[in-house]
């Protein structure tokens, strides 16, 4: 009877899970209010996107007034979407927080989009770009694929640039582009570039550089110098863990049935610095329709 009793929850657990796992997944956030991210960047204007023309990208859903513009930008998305997915560098430079910007306080600085929340962050970008301009370039440059498969330090080329989870990443290769854009994951590093040993010891976002890196269970990670390479070296289990949330245990179904259930490195994604595991791909893609709702700090 006990045994009966445990398999019929059992059973209407797994039910429930599959009844919001599988259940058709909610829109990706809307980038830019609905406004065209092409039409921006290159006649620096606001206009409305129409649901008729829709691309997504990391995480988001892009509009276009024709079908001309969303074709400029499928060509090349990396061209087109804001910097750091559309969140102000400025604050992230003076705060180390992700803050989203506004279309209406946009820039185009070097052939590139910038969104800012308000006039006075968009002042001080104007003031020194060259402070701000970069704050969303992974790995200074360099190639993740290529520190991760041949351990070595090889500068990319803007010609071959992916966006994920708002950082731009940079490629000597389509080859390696390729590699990355299947399955990112394997290749984007620890805490977003930042140092896990800093984040353990001093509870700072210390950004890492590729000279001093690590790959350890097929997770790159970046440490701003040789001490906290060692350091993560010596004593592994204690850092690698820094930037997954809740332990490696699914976010969503802690949300939505209140219940502790491992995830799977098979099944990750990265927000805002952090990776998130989940049990299955539908779970996963949940949280990516609408990760403000389940993300944790």
């Amino acid at each position: 009877m006990k045994l009966r009793s445990v398999r019929i929850m059992m059973a209407a657990w797994a039910l429930g899970l599959g009844a919001w796992a599988t259940a058709s997944a909610a829109e990706l956030p809307l980038a830019l209010d609905g406004k065209c991210t092409v039409c921006l960047a290159k006649m620096n204007k606001l206009v409305d996107g129409k649901a008729a023309f829709t691309s997504d990208y990391d995480g988001k859903t892009y509009r276009f007034p024709s079908d001309e513009q969303k074709k400029m930008f499928d060509a090349d998305p990396a061209k087109f979407v804001p910097a750091l997915g559309g969140d102000c560098v400025v604050c992230l430079v003076e705060m180390g927080k992700r803050v989203a910007g506004k279309p209406e306080h946009a820039l185009v600085h070097d052939g590139r989009l910038f969104l800012f929340p308000a006039q006075e962050q968009l002042d001080m970008f104007k003031k020194n770009p060259a402070k701000y301009a970069d704050a969303d370039l992974a790995l200074g440059g360099n190639c993740p694929v290529c520190l991760v498969k041949m351990n070595k330090v090889v500068k990319g080329d803007p010609k071959y640039a992916v966006v994920h989870d708002g950082l731009r990443y940079l490629f000597p290769s389509a080859e390696q582009k390729a590699m990355f854009e299947k399955s990112p994951a394997a290749f984007t590093p620890a805490l977003g570039g930042n140092c896990v040993v800093c984040k353990v010891e001093m509870k700072k976002a210390v950004p890492g550089k590729a000279e001093f890196f690590a790959v350890h269970d097929d997770r790159l990670f970046l440490f701003p110098s040789q001490k906290q390479l060692d350091m993560f070296n010596a004593d592994p289990h204690k850092y690698k863990w820094a930037d997954v949330a809740l332990g490696g245990k699914c976010v969503v179904c802690k949300v939505e049935m209140k219940k502790d259930v491992p995830g799977s490195e098979k099944f990750a994604a990265d927000y805002h610095g952090k990776r998130y595991l989940f049990p299955d791909g539908k779970t996963r893609d949940r949280f990516l329709a609408r990760p403000d709702r389940y993300a944790r700090e």
